[in-house]
């Protein structure tokens, strides 16, 4: 299960590194941004972590900053 984690996530950090080379980085760079919250994400579905209520509000801030500056 961990090793299909660490797969995904170099996945992503892949297609993210691609983007940047060949998209706008104005518009990849939100999407970049959003990496530790699929990351924290994961944790919380495959290995049932548990979160604080800071790292929930944290989580919350990361994905509405995400969206205002989609906009």
């Amino acid at each position: 299960m961990v090793l299909l984690m660490g797969i995904m996530e170099a996945a992503a950090v892949a297609v993210v590194n691609f983007g940047l080379i060949s998209g706008d980085a104005i518009l990849i760079t939100p999407i970049a941004s959003a990496l530790s919250v699929v990351t924290i994400t994961m944790a919380i579905v495959f290995l049932k972590e548990k979160i604080t209520i800071f790292q929930g509000i944290g989580v919350i801030i990361t994905i509405f900053g995400i969206i205002v500056t989609a906009f």
